[in-house]
């Protein structure tokens, strides 16, 4: 459910500068890209998940959706069972010509299946922890926080998008030797929950 708190956030003035680069190359990533791995939505579980692609996580409800473009479905809940402690995740989307002004939200990092904290960022670059237009398309997350909420300006508080933009949610964890109560040191992967929301004015 949506706050009041956050509804006057997203419509509240701020940075309008879009990230977009003159070329985008989904290749030329950096290396330790995870590029394969075990989801579960609400039970049911998929292996070997193509997660180079939004779609692919965020675009389901359950394991037998086909997968949804970006920006995905509004109850998708996956479950990352298997996301690698010396790896990132690099997941292209494209924002579609014609997504409405005001079309805005966000990943959750969930409290349950909580994992490790997450770095994250939104960037037309892959593996790019320092996009370089907007300090609003980066966080350092803790569980039960968002990970970076995004936009179709307005809301201008948010990270900005374009339409017809190619861009990577970028994701890693953000200390691997940070202690855990739910990812134990020894183990090469933690279980990371998180939940898709979006609204549509």
């Amino acid at each position: 459910m949506l706050s009041a708190a956050l509804l006057v956030l997203a419509m509240a003035p701020g940075v309008t500068d879009a990230i977009f680069r003159d070329t985008f190359d989904a290749q030329a990533c950096p290396a330790g890209r995870q590029t394969r791995a075990n989801i579960s939505w609400h039970g049911s579980t998929l292996t070997n998940v193509d997660v180079t692609q939004w779609a692919n996580v965020w675009g389901r409800s359950d394991a037998f959706d086909p997968p949804v473009p970006w920006p995905g479905l509004s109850d998708s809940m996956p479950t990352i069972l298997n996301f690698g402690k010396d790896t990132y995740m690099a997941l292209e989307f494209r924002v579609p010509p014609g997504s409405p002004p005001n079309l805005y939200g966000w990943i959750t990092h969930t409290e349950y299946n909580y994992g490790a904290d997450l770095t994250a960022s939104i960037s037309t670059g892959c593996g790019d922890f320092e996009p370089p237009s907007s300090p609003l398309c980066l966080i350092h997350s803790v569980s039960g926080q968002l990970l970076v909420p995004w936009a179709l300006p307005p809301p201008q508080t948010f990270c900005p998008l374009v339409q017809n933009g190619d861009y990577f949610l970028n994701l890693v964890i953000t200390d691997p030797r940070r202690p855990s109560t739910t990812c134990a040191p020894a183990e090469p992967s933690c279980v990371i929950g998180t939940a898709n929301n979006y609204h549509t004015p």
